[in-house]
């Protein structure tokens, strides 16, 4: 694969990952997401918690509620591939502009902002 196609993956794979705004990603997603460049995310068993305040609700491919899924938070997708870039970003409060933060530095590093 040339360098020019591979580029173009990643780009391709980080502007999928910043719309996942607040949204907790399937371990086969995550592999998807971070394969381009080269490594696997590391992934974990979610438990859902729908019934806490900002709990964790989770859905099958069919959009029915499932109990535990492994996956990542968008946003934790997103430091990893900045991380193993080398990528420098700012800490950020909330997940969405953790998640914009490191697309934006990582899209930047790759020369497609």
């Amino acid at each position: 694969m040339t360098q020019a196609l591979v580029k173009a993956h990643q780009v391709k794979a980080v502007r999928k990952l910043y719309e996942l705004d607040h949204a907790f990603i399937g371990e086969e997603e995550v592999i998807k997401l971070t394969k381009p460049f080269g490594f696997v995310g590391h992934t974990y068993l979610a438990k859902a918690n729908p019934q806490d305040f900002k709990g964790l609700m989770l859905w099958d491919k069919n959009g029915n509620p499932i109990d535990e899924m492994r996956g990542q938070d968008a946003s934790l997708v997103a430091k990893q591939i900045a991380n193993h870039l080398g990528v420098e970003y700012r800490e950020m409060h909330g997940r969405g502009s953790q998640l914009a933060e490191c697309c934006s530095r990582v899209l930047e590093h790759l020369g497609n902002n």
